[in-house]
């Protein structure tokens, strides 16, 4: 077995989590190692606010020129800050990425029924990702709907925003896995799987879908307990990306999850495939890895 219990997180207000997240000391610091070493890493991307839409939280007459200028406009983030137009321009920022169920996004502003209103902004899966910045000037959150898009509600608007660089680097490739991960089913399943075969080196692939064919007896207590991509029972609901540890052929890239009353970390293996960074391996806190648990046995 893998995993340890532990306490359910519940599906916190927005205020509430951000309260909690400073109690425990998950949030990413801009730059710097922690007491316990741990030194997080916003990757680094551009992206452009390319058209928005009036909240639906607003009366006739709210939200519609005060931000046109930010139209066009390039948001640069990276391990010091945000550089962009005011006030989503920021210094020495803390991050974590979180899930927000319907209700929560864009701070908990949506008029009911929610679920309806993310639909129309192209919301496609809950709960959805968000990487969630805390500024001197402000709280921002940003929605990641895939990769390459995202959303960002900001003076009465909704804004769409399209990455312009490319996700290529380790830490992207953990963060493009993790979102198609948590935003789906997280239960270990083929299934749930295949929804991010595309993020797994072919080994891994390999080694999974042989685990998934041999048959399990009934007698047999399961080897991999809940699941093994974030090694907890209970799905975390933030994490924090650290910083990538690399040479010409491997990355490790820890994440630290978060729930209620846990802090742990998972390191993620990379290797390259085709020439492109891929999830080939985890490694947990007691330095067991997830390759050896997939192994079937010879009878």
């Amino acid at each position: 077995m893998i995993t340890r219990a532990m306490i359910k997180p519940s599906r916190l207000a927005v205020g509430c989590l951000q309260v909690a997240v400073v109690a425990i000391g998950l949030s990413g610091a801009a730059y710097g190692k922690d007491s316990e070493g741990f030194e997080s890493a916003l990757p680094e991307a551009k992206w452009r606010m390319t058209r928005s839409l009036r909240a639906p939280w607003t009366v006739e007459g709210q939200g519609h020129s005060a931000s046109a200028p930010l139209k066009g406009k390039l948001l640069r983030f990276s391990a010091r800050g945000v550089d962009g137009p005011h006030p989503l321009a920021c210094t020495q920022l803390q991050h974590e990425f979180v899930l927000s169920p319907a209700e929560g996004l864009f701070q908990g502003a949506l008029p009911e029924p929610a679920d309806s209103h993310v639909r129309t902004f192209g919301v496609r899966e809950l709960p959805v990702l968000t990487l969630r910045v805390n500024c001197e000037s402000g709280s921002f959150d940003y929605h990641l709907l895939s990769a390459r898009r995202a959303l960002l509600g900001f003076d009465n608007r909704i804004w769409r925003l399209q990455r312009e660089d490319k996700a290529n680097t380790a830490e992207d490739v953990v963060l493009a896995f993790l979102q198609r991960h948590m935003s789906g089913e997280m239960a270990f399943t083929s299934a749930s799987v295949a929804r991010k075969s595309h993020l797994l080196s072919p080994n891994l692939a390999r080694a999974i879908s042989t685990h998934f064919a041999h048959h399990q007896p009934a007698d047999e207590a399961p080897k991999i307990n809940g699941d093994p991509f974030t090694n907890s029972q209970e799905y975390p609901e933030r994490f924090v990306l650290g910083r990538a540890r690399l040479d010409q052929r491997k990355a490790v890239v820890p994440v630290r999850f978060g729930g209620v009353e846990r802090v742990w970390v998972v390191r993620f293996v990379l290797r390259r495939s085709m020439m492109r960074w891929r999830v080939d391996d985890l490694i947990y806190e007691d330095d067991a890895a997830l390759r050896p648990l997939l192994a079937v046995k010879e009878r």
